[in-house]
């Protein structure tokens, strides 16, 4: 909502109402300072000047009602402005840290956020972005400050699936962190070249099954949850398929449609351009039953008869553990405001995203669940631990 904003606290000096005096003579000298300037507006001393004594004496019983009138609406004000709680969170801006490189979609959703955040909370919410080392950084950083709900992390699924990448983990998510809420999703597709004679999820089964390791599978980069889509899929459906990294979307994209892998797993929204074109083709969708807006044609891999591979990737934001409730759920309704924002809710969808949002318990129950369900993945395909 670019150019609204939320409420602010001004806090009103205890003799702002009682003028260079004080008690009952502050007060009335107060009053009668506005009754004077109440009077000036209307013309009340013109025409006092020009009338009559007896008339005079009537102006003045009209300039004491409104010093009345005046005295009773300052009242109003210092009331309404005494009634919000001196120490109302946030009384200061807010970081939100970003594991990811500035122009980095995660990044770009981020900041959506951070903006529509700001507007709801009174305060800026800063972006502060701590690319490098996998996240761990960014992670450890957030962890060790105060949890007073100045200082958030936007995370994705990858800092679930690194935290099983270590033999010693340099982090525990869980006891670190408190959820905030989920933001969005983003799909993952299983997809060919247009040139590839690999049609629909039939022929990549029947092809994948006679060809063995010498069918070649294109991801970016290991470690990621487009490599463990590929290693679910490829322990679903027992295939002997070799994996091969590579270090971008882009990479990835020249092997697939040069023909140097047979398919790829990746993300939807750095793709989607080259689909829209019919540059590739998009076989599967790994979102449980649901299928993309974006693409509605393709059937997910559940209806395909491969319920377990269900793929896609998250963002959510998390405060420091011991973060007291209140604060927790402040910012918890600051993010529903946002992303139920029409105008919000289609900039992120634009991405390519889906928007999620919920309630705390449902962000702790999605983090916890997918640390274990990935820990599971990395564990049975044996992938080697840092």
């Amino acid at each position: 909502m670019p150019g609204r904003f939320g409420s602010r606290h001004f806090d009103v000096p205890e003799n702002s109402l009682a003028g260079n005096g004080s008690g009952r003579d502050g007060q009335a000298s107060q009053a009668m300072e506005a009754a004077r300037k109440t009077a000036a507006v209307h013309g009340l001393y013109e025409e006092n000047r020009l009338i009559g004594a007896k008339e005079g004496r009537q102006m003045r019983q009209k300039i004491a009602k409104c010093a009345g009138i005046a005295w009773l609406g300052w009242s109003c004000v210092a009331t309404a402005v005494a009634a919000k709680p001196e120490g109302e969170f946030p009384t200061r801006p807010i970081t939100m840290v970003v594991p990811f490189a500035a122009g980095n979609i995660a990044d770009g959703l981020a900041r959506i956020v951070a903006n529509g955040l700001g507007e709801d909370l009174g305060q800026q919410v800063i972006v502060e972005n701590r690319p490098g080392a996998g996240g761990i950084g960014a992670i450890r950083q957030v962890a060790g400050t105060a949890p007073d709900g100045y200082t958030m992390i936007y995370i994705g699924v990858g800092m679930a699936i690194s935290q099983s990448l270590f033999r010693t983990a340099p982090y525990d998510m869980e006891k670190s962190f408190t959820p905030v809420s989920i933001l969005t999703s983003n799909d993952v597709l299983l997809l060919t070249s247009k040139k590839s004679k690999l049609k629909n999820i039939q022929d990549v089964v029947r092809e994948a099954k006679a060809k063995g390791d010498r069918f070649t599978v294109g991801i970016s980069l290991f470690g990621t949850l487009q490599h463990l889509s590929a290693e679910l899929f490829k322990s679903t459906g027992n295939f002997d398929y070799t994996i091969v990294p590579f270090k971008s979307a882009a990479n990835l994209n020249t092997a697939l449609q040069s023909g140097d892998v047979d398919i790829a797993f990746e993300y939807l929204q750095p793709m989607y351009g080259l689909i829209a074109d019919g540059s590739l083709n998009a076989l599967a969708i790994g979102n449980g039953t649901h299928r993309s807006p974006r693409l509605p044609d393709v059937p997910t891999f559940t209806e395909l008869g491969y319920p377990k591979v269900q793929v896609a990737s998250w963002g959510m934001l998390l405060v420091p553990a011991k973060t007291p409730a209140a604060v927790v759920e402040r910012l918890n309704k600051g993010v529903q405001t946002v992303l139920n924002n029409p105008e919000t809710r289609a900039r992120l969808e634009n991405t390519g995203s889906r928007v999620l949002g919920g309630t705390t318990a449902q962000a702790r129950e999605l983090l916890s669940t997918e640390i274990v369900r990935w820990h599971k993945v990395i564990q049975d395909a044996k992938i080697e631990l840092q």
